[in-house]
C-alpha cells in the first residue's frame, strides 16, 4: 500500500480487501506522534496492527506486540496490577459489541525497567465481517506525578474512589448503573439495553466488586458520591 505498516501479513483475499479498507485508518495512526495505537482482531484472536510508538514508549518494537498477542503485553504490567487488567479485558472480549468502550488505568514497566502509567482504552467496531478492537494507549505517567503531589499537599475535595482504584467503568456499565439508580432490575435493564438477563447481572455484579461494596443500594450510595446519577 506504499507506506512502512507494522502489520501482520494479510492471509487471503478478504484480508487484503479488509486492509485496503483501513489503509487510512492506518495512515493517521502512522502520523500519530505520541499515541500509542493498536488493531486487535477479535474472532482471529491476534494483533493486526501497532504503531511506531510503541517503540519509543516501552522500548520494544511494534512486531514483539503483534507476534506476542496479549501475553506479551500482560507480561509488561505490574504485577500487582496484572489480575485485575486481564480478567477486565477478558471480560470485555467475552461479550463482543454487547459493551463496546472499556476504559482502563493501570502501570506498565518498559524495557528500560521504568514504570509508567497508562490509560487504556478500547473500542469496537466491525467492518467488512471483522470485529476490530482499536485500542488506545496514553501515557499519564506526568499527570499520575502531579496528582500524587497534589494528593500530598492535601488534595482536591471530592471523592477518593477513582483515584485508588486500578479501573474506571464503561460507558454500558455507566448506563446499567443509571438504570439500577432509577430502581430497576435486572430484567427491566436487560430489555431496555437489549441485552440478555445473564449480561445484565454480570454486569451488575461488576459494579459491585469495582465499588467495593456489598449489594445494590450500597452501589448506589458510593456510585453518587462520583457519578451523576
Amino acid at each position: 500500500m506504499g507506506h512502512n505498516f507494522k502489520f501482520s501479513t494479510p492471509k487471503c483475499v478478504d484480508e487484503r480487501i479488509f486492509f485496503s479498507k483501513i489503509s487510512k485508518v492506518l495512515n493517521a495512526c502512522e502520523h500519530s506522534k505520541s499515541q500509542m495505537i493498536s488493531i486487535y482482531l477479535t474472532k482471529e484472536d491476534r494483533f493486526l496492527y501497532c504503531n511506531k510508538i510503541f517503540e519509543k514508549t516501552i522500548g520494544y518494537s511494534p512486531k514483539r506486540l503483534i507476534d506476542g498477542g496479549w501475553d506479551f503485553w500482560y507480561s509488561l504490567v505490574a504485577p500487582k496490577e496484572l489480575s485485575s487488567v486481564k480478567n477486565e479485558v477478558q471480560n470485555f472480549f467475552s461479550m463482543p459489541l454487547v459493551q463496546d468502550v472499556l476504559l482502563l488505568k493501570y502501570h506498565i514497566i518498559n524495557s528500560y525497567g521504568e514504570k509508567i502509567c497508562i490509560k487504556h482504552e478500547i473500542l469496537m467496531y466491525e467492518l467488512k465481517k471483522h470485529t476490530l478492537a482499536l485500542n488506545y494507549f496514553f501515557d499519564i505517567s506526568e499527570k499520575e506525578k502531579i496528582e500524587h503531589c497534589l494528593k500530598l499537599n492535601g488534595g482536591h475535595h471530592g471523592s477518593s474512589f477513582f483515584k485508588n482504584q486500578c479501573m474506571t467503568i464503561s460507558s454500558r456499565e455507566g448506563e446499567v448503573l443509571k438504570l439500577i439508580a432509577d430502581g430497576f432490575s435486572s430484567k427491566e435493564i436487560a430489555d431496555k439495553l437489549f441485552i440478555s438477563n445473564h449480561t445484565a447481572i454480570s454486569h451488575r455484579k461488576h459494579l459491585i466488586q469495582k465499588f467495593q461494596v456489598k449489594n445494590t443500594a450500597q452501589l448506589i450510595k458510593e456510585a453518587s458520591k462520583v457519578l451523576e446519577l
